[in-house]
């Protein structure tokens, strides 16, 4: 991997997983986390879940249990080989527009580095790299004013095709949602606002550091006791690194919502915990929080708006 690529995203926009069971995890997701399911693509067993800060917080692919899952082009999306386990997909990095993605990837290509799979999916252009751990990153520009009118849950067909980031002049337009409204689900004691950062294990710190900050382009906000901290041009702070021992787990650690002010996450907790969810309540000097395991024991932390860093 070259240097000074750096393609400077926004902000963390989502995290897509790799999960056991599609129908599971939606339910978990809209009825327990409180985050509305607002697309399907059921060929694909996909699932994608929004408050309506952005298309979509979170996206879940179902294993490909050794068959191949085909795109709008017809094309394989899914390979059999890919997703065989449960583990995260991709962290998604809102960029500020599509010039900028494929200024990005022209960087890279003139450094010979431009082997990166591109995709349009409708909605957006994107840019997949892989970090020196063999996580994905979706780099991506908004390619539509709104969203829904293609994320919503009339539609099921398959959005995915291939994306040429050079064979036309990009789009200079900022199409990301700017102050939109967001939604709650109901029956969900817990109000999600957006996703806020994610934190990705590794067992070499200093390598990762250089991705983050040469390749993928977001500022280093802090480094010191075996932890990184990165925020995007939007001034969040966005991902966190944590060095682990050889035997430790690398990848991803747990990803973040900051709710909204009235959630009480102490009381959420309990009524969670009623209900036979995983739910861990802590209160510290930076505010309280609350984590609570998914079905396939992904760890999901709600944050106070006091506890959760620079708004995006």
């Amino acid at each position: 991997m070259q240097r000074n690529i750096a393609f400077r995203p926004r902000r963390l926009a989502h995290a897509n997983l790799w999960v056991s069971n599609i129908e599971q995890s939606i339910a978990f997701y809209e009825s327990v986390l409180g985050i509305e399911l607002v697309r399907r693509e059921r060929a694909l067993k996909m699932g994608f879940h929004s408050n309506g800060n952005t298309h979509h917080d979170i996206g879940m692919i179902e294993i490909s249990r050794g068959v191949d899952r085909y795109g709008r082009d017809g094309n394989i999306q899914i390979p059999k080989t890919a997703g065989t386990a449960v583990r995260l997909n991709h962290l998604g990095w809102e960029m500020e527009s599509e010039r900028d993605v494929a200024d990005a990837y022209a960087r890279a290509k003139a450094l010979g580095d431009a082997k990166f799979r591109t995709a349009d999916h409708l909605i957006s252009h994107s840019v997949y790299v892989p970090d020196p751990d063999g996580n994905m990153h979706e780099f991506y520009a908004d390619a539509v004013d709104d969203w829904r009118t293609i994320f919503n849950l009339e539609l099921e067909d398959e959005v995915t095709a291939a994306w040429n980031p050079l064979g036309a002049p990009p789009s200079d337009a900022h199409r990301y949602p700017v102050n939109p409204p967001i939604r709650s689900v109901p029956q969900s004691p817990l109000r999600p606002i957006r996703i806020t950062r994610a934190t990705l294990g590794t067992h070499d710190l200093d390598r990762m550091v250089d991705f983050f900050r040469d390749v993928a382009g977001l500022t280093l906000q802090d480094k010191a006791d075996g932890q990184a901290r990165f925020g995007g041009a939007a001034g969040g702070q966005d991902l966190i690194l944590v060095e682990t021992p050889e035997s430790g787990k690398t990848g991803l650690q747990k990803f973040s919502f900051v709710v909204t002010a009235d959630c009480d996450l102490a009381t959420a907790g309990k009524a969670l915990g009623a209900k036979g969810v995983a739910a861990r309540f802590a209160d510290t000097a930076d505010g309280p929080s609350l984590t609570v395991t998914d079905p396939d024991g992904f760890q999901i932390e709600l944050l106070s708006p006091s506890n959760a860093g620079a708004a995006h």
